[in-house]
């Protein structure tokens, strides 16, 4: 198609006859005559590259449209008529576009389209919803947009603050450009300082680039362009820049993430709570806590807007850490500062101290968030019952739990399996099944991981059939079953001696689940074997697994290594451990604490002391209960002396002895006849925390016994009925 307009239009305007028939000109600029008919402005048809063909008098606009559907297109819409019926002009410039495609795609984006589109595009400043509909709808048709309708759209949004509207039209352009790079983005940019004075308004814009830049990956253009708005003046604002540092953060570009966190200070921009709490978090997240340090106190000394959300942050990155009592002397000072910092920083920090296994500061805490006015939510609940269960105070987690539900937190099965577990690691399996049973009847959801402790419990408590029929009833309520519900079907099994159903067990899961054993799986049918003293079995299996091609790793090294030191074959034991070594495998702690119990076991401490010894040279930190094995072992050969030592040792370290540990030294003071000592170990365990159990009370009162001092062993038992401690029949007080 083609727009045809007589020649005598042209020569008017020109004051000449130069033209000649079949040569083609490039105009620049289109005659000032056809720009009246057609109102365009001289600026916006500067930059067309239009051309026309001049036959006997005629000039032909090559990829125009013709003159009667440039006439429909318009439909009033000069700048002269009101844009009341937009929507109908916007149907009939698609209507024409489209017609345009089916009779020639090639003639479908004439720059001719170009001038209407950005002048409707103008008139529409009042309602730039519909300028934004329009310009979609004419990109949806075919209409291939340029930097100019790019350019007048855009001023249309800076000016009445679309920025949600600003960031998808970004987003889209720089999809597109990073696909085929149609359309340069510097032209644009190019075109709109020369449309549109670079103010404030026209920040947004940038803004939008940035985010656009930062989503899809291109952040040295993002971190370019701001540099290009601070040479003009300008600095971007704020929420573009920590978006570009979360896109950073995102791709682990973190020392990117702090060199633009930097730069953007120094260009003078000021960062906000916002900022700060995504560089605290990302620091954090990396350990870098001393960096991390530098940028509160920054805080601290700048008066930073929405401070708060950087507190916190702080607050969580210390907690995750593992710097709990830290995290909860900031939170408090917080408080005590008037800078309240909600009830998410308290749940950080419980959570965190509960994980630490320091439940009296984290029965604080949660008194304190109450005393605060602040009411837990269920994951303040859950941890702080999660960090009774794991530290065995059964009474205080059922108690908490239904504290919480007078209060309307409902139970889940979070709470649920956390209190489970617990019972069965006391060895209370009937009242894991008797609990599973009454949360059951009540409506609350069990998980799969509830289902799967209860099956473990009744496979200890050897009804094993009872717990296929809890598998059965998992398949009908479409539960998903995993390597963990058959391995602990298998492991019921072969707890009674069943190996053939363990062995069929595993077929099936093999072959009707689709599940395919690793090598935790191997290591626990090994395990098994070793339970059962079956290690022929054991050693078959383990090289039955090597020849599937699944390597062992340290913890399958673990089983068998322990298993000969049980049976105090050293030897062996240290075959296995060089075999591991010799494959790159590096010892851990259980590694360690198997060997060396193995040289306690045999009493051969000197061999013991130097194991020991060598674990501190290789880095590893021995925990509570490595120490616990070797002062228990000094004192079974009566060097008390050495196990003191030991004991000083670990609390230097920050290693706290546990309860197990006080009583050993206690009950062997008391047998020595050191009952001074023994009474000075109880204070001492009191003075840190540690709640003596019956065991505790039991070898101290055979102590006062043994020794006639019926007046301190009184008071003991008065003490221990105060604590709710008590004997279950008077044999067992006769027996001291």
């Amino acid at each position: 198609m083609a727009l045809s307009c007589h020649i005598s239009d042209f020569l008017s305007s020109n004051g000449s006859d130069d033209f000649s028939a079949g040569e083609y000109y490039s105009f620049k600029r289109v005659p000032q005559n056809v720009k009246h008919v057609l109102g365009y402005s001289r600026r916006v048809l500067q930059p067309t590259a239009t051309y026309c063909v001049f036959k006997g008098g005629t000039a032909y606009f090559n990829g125009a449209l013709s003159f009667s559907q440039i006439a429909l297109g318009q439909l009033n819409c000069s700048s002269s008529h009101p844009i009341n019926d937009c929507e109908q002009q916007t149907s009939t410039i698609v209507s024409v576009i489209n017609s345009c495609n089916s009779n020639n795609a090639d003639s479908c984006t004439p720059d001719i389209d170009t001038f209407r589109i950005v002048e409707i595009l103008n008139n529409m400043k009042k309602d730039t919803k519909l300028a934004f509909s329009f310009f979609s709808q004419l990109k949806e048709a075919g209409f291939q947009h340029n930097v100019y309708t790019y350019s007048a759209l855009i001023t249309n949004l800076c000016h009445s603050g679309f920025q949600k509207k600003l960031d998808e039209l970004f987003l889209d352009l720089v999809v597109t450009y990073k696909e085929n790079q149609c359309l340069q983005i510097s032209e644009l940019l190019q075109t709109l300082t020369e449309e549109v004075e670079f103010d404030q308004s026209l920040v947004r814009a940038y803004d939008a680039l940035i985010k656009a830049y930062a989503s899809v990956g291109m952040f040295d253009e993002a971190i370019d362009l701001v540099f290009y708005m601070n040479r003009c003046g300008f600095a971007p604002h704020i929420f573009a820049c920590n978006y570009l540092i979360q896109c950073l953060i995102k791709q682990d570009k973190v020392d990117m993430a702090m060199a633009a966190f930097k730069q953007l200070k120094r260009i003078g921009v000021r960062p906000n709570g916002y900022t700060y709490a995504i560089i605290m978090k990302m620091l954090c997240k990396k350990g870098r806590l001393e960096e991390t340090l530098d940028v509160f106190l920054e805080i601290e000394e700048g008066g930073v807007a929405h401070s708060t959300i950087a507190y916190r942050a702080y607050i969580e990155g210390l907690c995750t850490n593992q710097r709990s009592a830290l995290g909860y002397h900031v939170l408090q000072a917080c408080q005590g500062a008037s800078r309240p910092v909600g009830k998410h920083a308290y749940a950080a920090v419980i959570h965190g101290l509960c994980k630490e296994m320091k439940i009296k500061e984290a029965e604080k805490a949660f008194l304190d968030m109450e005393t605060q006015g602040l009411v837990p939510n269920a994951h303040v609940y859950i941890a702080l019952i999660h960090g009774y269960c794991n530290s065995g105070q059964l009474q205080k987690a059922l108690s908490l739990c239904s504290y919480m539900m007078s209060n309307g937190v409902k139970a889940n099965s979070l709470i649920i399996s956390s209190i489970l577990q617990c019972l069965c690691k006391m060895g209370m399996h009937s009242e894991v099944v008797n609990q599973f049973t009454d949360h059951k009847d009540s409506g609350i959801y069990l998980d799969e991981v509830c289902y799967n402790i209860v099956m473990d419990a009744l496979c200890k408590l050897g009804k094993v059939e009872q717990a296929v029929n809890l598998v059965e009833e998992m398949k009908a309520k479409k539960m998903v079953l995993d390597i963990f519900h058959y391995t602990t079907l298998i492991n019921g099994y072969y707890l009674q001696g069943k190996i053939e159903d363990g062995l069929n067990l595993m077929d099936e899961m093999k072959e009707k689940s689709g599940l395919t054993p690793d090598v935790a799986f191997y290591t626990m049918m090994i395990s098994n074997y070793c339970k059962i003293n079956c290690l022929s079995k054991a050693y078959d299996l383990f090289h039955y697994m090597k020849r599937k091609g699944i390597e062992p790793d340290v913890t399958c090294y673990n089983v068998l290594i322990g298993l000969h030191c049980k049976a105090e074959h050293l030897h062996e034991a240290f075959a296995v451990f060089d075999e591991m070594t010799e494959k790159g495998l590096e010892p851990d702690i259980v590694t360690y604490t198997a060997l060396l119990s193995g040289y306690c076991t045999k009493g051969e401490m000197e061999k013991a002391r130097l194991l020991f010894d060598g674990l501190i040279k290789k880095g590893l930190t021995p925990d509570v209960n490595f120490y616990t094995m070797m002062i228990n072992s000094y004192c079974k050969v009566n060097c008390i002396r050495e196990a003191y030592d030991l004991l000083h040792d670990m609390k230097s370290k920050g290693i706290e002895p546990d309860v197990i540990c006080y009583t050993i030294l206690i009950d062997t003071n008391c047998k020595m006849g050191n009952l001074k000592e023994a009474t000075a170990v109880f204070h001492e365990m009191a003075e840190s925390g540690v709640e003596p159990d019956l065991v505790t009370y039991r070898a101290l009162l055979s102590g006062f016994y043994n020794k006639g001092d019926d007046e301190n062993a009184s008071i003991l038992i008065q003490e221990m009925s105060s604590k709710g401690i008590l004997f279950h029949n008077d044999s067992q007080i006769s027996s001291l």
